[in-house]
């Protein structure tokens, strides 16, 4: 048998490599499986595409799928951030220019009473 980390010549039965010391068969790193890869991205963000790639459990295809879906919630997750600041930062120029008819419009938000019904 192969290492999967550092292409040595192991023993078939051995559940650690004998010189990198990495896992072998069902004794690899949680973050080297598909639930750890995805648990490491929720803290880690796009930083966790390093364990995507270096996966031996993940194959080929899946690798680019996971990645693919990686990037694409992460540009998604910017743009939505993105917008969400830009309103928070017109609404507060609105405020201190002191524009009367966006202020009246927008009284009951602005003194706690945004949510009752009138």
């Amino acid at each position: 048998m192969i290492c999967w980390k550092c292409k040595e010549d192991i023993g078939e039965f051995d559940n650690y490599c004998r010189y990198c010391g990495a896992g072998q068969g069902k004794h690899i790193s949680f973050y080297y499986k598909p639930w750890g890869v995805w648990l490491l991205y929720l803290f880690i963000g796009p930083f966790a595409l390093y364990f995507v790639l270096r996966s031996p459990v993940i194959g080929k295809a899946a690798k680019w799928v996971n990645s693919l879906l990686m990037v694409l919630f992460f540009c998604w997750f910017c743009y939505s951030f993105t917008v969400a600041v830009k309103n928070i930062m017109d609404t507060y120029t609105q405020l201190l220019s002191g524009d009367m008819d966006f202020i009246l419009k927008n009284a009951g938000m602005f003194s706690g009473q945004g949510f009752m019904i009138q």
